[in-house]
Parts: C-alpha cells; sequence; structure tokens
C-alpha cells in the first residue's frame, strides 16, 4: 500500500511538472507569436548597415556619448584607407589611360603632394590615428588634379561612399577631444561579419530586427533566419549602377542586386512574408545620374538624366524580378537622413501590421 502511495505522489507530482511545462512554453510561444520578425537583406555595399544604425537611433537606445566615442578608431581607419584607395587608384588608372588622354592627369605629380603620398601610404589604417599632421598631409592630397580626377572616375574602384565626407572633416577629427556625431557615426562603415539584432517596440507593436553581412561569403549565414519571418526589407544601392563588386571586379554590382533579389523574392520561404523595397542612396544617385549614364548598366534604358525617372525606371527592373502577382512596397531612401528614415520606418510598420492584422482576420482589407 505504501508503494502504491508512493508511486501515485510521483505520477502526480511528474503530471504538476509537466502540466506547468507545457503552461511555461505555451506563454513562450505566445510571446513569440507576438514579435514580428523583419530581416535587412541585400548585396554588399547597399546601405543596410546604416539602415540598422538608424534603427537603434529612432527606436532603440541611439547612440550615447560613450558609444560615439568608441566610432573615433573606425573614422581614423576608414579615412585613411579611403586616401590611400585614391593614391592607389591614381597610380592604376595613370598607368591604364594617361597615354589614351594627355589632357587627364591622374597621377600625382606635385612636389609637396609627392611627399603626402609617400607619408600617408606608410600609415597602418587600423592603428594609426588621424593626427594633425595627417590631416594637413591628406589635405594636400585632397586638392591635388590627380587625386580629384581619380575620384571623378570612382566607379572604376572601389571607394567607399562617404569618403569625400570624412575629408571635409578631418579638421575636427585631428582634434584630441573629438567626439563623432550622428552623421559621423551613420557614415562609417565596419564590414558586418555574423549577425547583427535589435530589438523595439512602434506602436504598441513588438520587432525583432536582424542584419546580416551582404558580401557573398556570408550569404550562407542567413539560411536559418528565414523562418517565421514577418517582413522582408530588401536594400539596394541606386547609386551602384556603374561599379562592380568588391568580390569581383567583373561583376556589376546592381546586376548582383538584381539576381539577389530575385533568388529571395521567390523562395517558398517568403510566399506570405511582406516585401519591402528600399532602394537606397538616393542622395547620390540623384548626383551621379547627371555624369553618369544609366546605360553603362542598362542598355534598354532611353530616358533622360531626370533622376526620378530613372529611379522609376531601376524600380521596375526589380518588380519584373518577382513572379506571380505577388506585391512589393517600394520606397526611394537616404539611409543617412535621419527624419526621411523616420517616415519610412514608420510607413512600413504600419503596412506591416494591417497585414498582421489581415492574415489574422481581425481586418478584411488593407484599405
Amino acid at each position: 500500500m505504501g508503494l502504491c502511495s508512493s508511486i501515485n505522489n510521483k505520477v502526480q507530482k511528474k503530471f504538476i511538472k509537466d502540466r506547468a511545462l507545457d503552461e511555461y512554453l505555451r506563454r513562450e510561444s505566445a510571446k513569440d507569436s507576438r514579435v514580428n520578425k523583419l530581416l535587412l537583406l541585400g548585396a554588399g555595399e547597399s546601405g543596410k548597415s546604416t539602415l540598422f544604425k538608424q534603427m537603434t537611433l529612432i527606436y532603440g537606445q541611439g547612440f550615447p556619448e560613450k558609444e560615439r566615442m568608441n566610432y573615433r578608431r573606425i573614422i581614423h581607419s576608414n579615412t585613411i584607407s579611403a586616401m590611400q584607395t585614391l593614391c592607389k587608384a591614381s597610380d592604376e588608372l595613370a598607368q591604364k589611360w594617361g597615354h589614351q588622354d594627355h589632357r587627364i592627369q591622374f597621377r600625382v605629380e606635385d612636389q609637396k603632394a609627392l611627399r603626402s603620398k609617400k607619408f600617408i601610404m606608410s600609415l597602418r589604417p587600423l592603428d594609426d590615428k588621424v593626427s594633425r599632421r595627417t590631416s594637413e598631409e591628406m589635405k594636400t592630397l585632397w586638392n591635388d588634379r590627380g587625386i580629384q580626377n581619380t575620384f571623378g572616375l570612382r566607379g572604376e574602384f572601389n571607394l567607399p561612399d562617404s569618403a569625400d565626407y570624412f575629408f571635409g572633416r578631418l579638421d575636427e577629427m585631428c582634434k584630441s577631444d573629438y567626439l563623432p556625431n550622428m552623421q559621423d557615426v551613420l557614415r562609417s562603415r565596419v564590414r558586418t561579419t555574423g549577425i547583427l539584432e535589435q530589438k523595439y517596440k512602434h506602436s504598441g507593436v513588438n520587432f525583432h530586427v536582424f542584419d546580416v553581412g551582404g558580401q557573398r561569403n556570408e550569404r550562407t549565414k542567413w539560411i536559418h533566419l528565414f523562418e517565421n519571418v514577418t517582413a522582408v526589407i530588401f536594400v539596394a544601392s541606386l547609386s551602384s549602377y556603374d561599379q562592380m563588386l568588391y568580390e569581383s571586379r567583373k561583376v556589376n554590382r546592381m546586376h548582383e542586386s538584381l539576381d539577389l533579389f530575385e533568388e529571395l523574392a521567390n523562395l517558398k520561404w517568403f510566399k506570405s512574408t511582406s516585401l519591402l523595397l528600399f532602394l537606397n542612396k538616393k542622395d547620390l544617385f540623384q548626383k551621379k545620374i547627371k555624369e553618369v549614364d544609366l546605360r553603362i548598366c542598362f542598355e534598354d534604358y532611353d530616358g533622360e538624366s531626370d533622376w526620378k525617372e530613372a529611379a522609376e525606371f531601376v524600380r521596375q527592373k526589380y518588380v519584373e524580378r518577382i513572379s506571380g502577382q505577388r506585391v512589393v512596397y517600394a520606397h526611394i531612401t537616404n539611409a543617412t537622413d535621419t527624419r526621411n528614415m523616420q517616415v519610412v520606418f514608420n510607413t512600413c510598420q504600419d503596412i506591416i501590421i494591417r497585414k498582421c492584422l489581415h492574415d489574422s482576420g481581425l481586418m478584411r482589407s488593407l484599405h
């Protein structure tokens, strides 16, 4: 009798424990179901990481002074690397085209600029800071005709989009008490490896955003994120139409982005997922389209050098890559403009929330 009673007590305790565990798992599952999972996807150099920083600034904890101080070394490294890239490219362009058109000077020839070039090329971007001397030497080079002509053909080599911005900030960044402002932080560049996450709440709804590396060797890390996704935000650089991949100088960046978009948009995992297309770097595109013909990327473009007309043509190129009648919500964005991004983010999140309500039967239509 005592043995049976002992067994019954154990069974009862196990039942209570299992029921408690089931209840806990049910609550956790319900909690997870109330979180909207957003993926920031796109090819390398599209501006995904800048968008991620904007989300942190607008909806997250922002960038307090201590954290902005940590960007000093990154900004110094970005600036030194950019000037070294220009110096190397000037030599390559001079060798490649200098004999074809002697009116265009690419090589640094001024004696003072040559001394500055020698000093800059001796620096180690990961170790050296932008000192007062470094700042002056860079300004000498930046004003050199050969470097300026090289910068004019930056589509021929991989130069960070914010290089000229930081060259204009040399007097500030060489100060001992230099504190990066938000534009400095947004424009700084660290290639994303692995996965970054950000959680925030908008209009009482929880969002969980994932930013992953866009380079080809980083894309295998995306796969396990594809389940239970509320929305995919695909980021494409409008200004990349005359540039080649970081990994391959023979592949156009916009063509690569279009192929990646087609692959992702038509995956079975994303059939019921909201698809948002951010055509990014509007500010750079507005300037470039006046100087570089879009036909360099799309031979069938027959429009003018009007940025709105050209952007609409590019948007249609992406939409054409989607199979069936699926809707894609496209937005022209400038990731470094916080006000612009706040409007775009709020609009996109409203679309996501409305779709979730519609899918759950709480809303009959999206109108």
